[in-house]
């Protein structure tokens, strides 16, 4: 599949293309302090094999750091389920897929009622890791921002334009919601995909044995050997743009619990 990384995307605009006509649509849920930057390129791929594409732009995200620190999880999964809410009136099938913190609003979905029919995660971030993590609800008080988490991508010649600090309130909201995300996984009964890195220089790997022990069935691990953390912008973008584009044209995905290496 051919992806065009030579186009660069806006950070403050979301990206849609719905007007293919097809019976099946793919939702594209970004990082946080990220954009819909990380997900567009392949977004274009997908819509160029004639399937609906939506990648909203999340509440506080793509202008400056200062417009997200008065947002917070709430604000991040009501977007992501108006947009599901939108696309599934119109579709018979919507496919989530998720980066990062977009990962995890795509397996919040997932547990809900009006789930979507089928989700890929990559390198999802089930918790916040770092030590200072159950300190944020304090530190938030006293520290209002950190150095960038973004930019973790292995290909010299790619950028996500995320945010050059990381607001700690919106992160201590994100931090406290993920309790519930990992609370509900077993409601998540649709097919998973999890697309992994093998360096992650944000996302540790406990996330992935929450996974594998908390889903509801075994999730499909597909290896992600030469990329770092946005995995969407890096080596392995054509790897995940494939199995996007697969799950979008398989009616009913059934998917094994062996790992596969790409």
């Amino acid at each position: 599949m051919e992806i065009d990384f030579t186009l660069r995307p806006d950070p403050t605009a979301a990206f849609r293309s719905l007007g293919a006509g097809s019976s099946t649509a793919v939702l594209f849920l970004h990082g946080i302090t990220g954009s819909p930057v990380s997900w567009v390129p392949i977004a274009r791929a997908i819509a160029a094999e004639g399937i609906d594409v939506s990648v909203p732009l999340l509440p506080g995200h793509g202008t400056t750091w200062q417009d997200m620190d008065s947002t917070g999880w709430a604000d991040w999964l009501g977007e992501a389920r108006t947009e599901l809410g939108r696309l599934q009136a119109d579709h018979d099938r919507v496919i989530v897929a998720g980066l990062s913190m977009g990962g995890a609003l795509a397996l919040s979905l997932a547990a809900a009622e009006a789930s979507p029919d089928e989700i890929i995660v990559v390198n999802p971030a089930l918790y916040v890791d770092s030590p200072f993590a159950p300190l944020l609800p304090v530190l938030k008080h006293f520290v209002r921002t950190i150095p960038s988490i973004g930019g973790d991508i292995a290909h010299p010649d790619r950028d996500e334009y995320a945010y050059d600090r990381t607001p700690l309130a919106p992160m201590a909201s994100f931090h406290r919601a993920l309790t519930t995300v990992r609370e509900d996984l077993w409601k998540a009964d649709c097919p998973v995909t999890a697309m992994i890195s093998g360096e992650d220089n944000v996302v540790g790997p406990r996330t992935l044995r929450a996974l594998r022990s908390d889903l509801p069935h075994p999730p499909h691990i597909v290896a992600l050997r030469r990329s770092r953390h946005v995995a969407t912008l890096d080596f392995d973008a054509d790897t995940i743009a494939e199995a996007v584009l697969q799950a979008a044209r398989t009616e009913a995905a059934v998917h094994s619990p062996s790992e596969t290496g790409e």
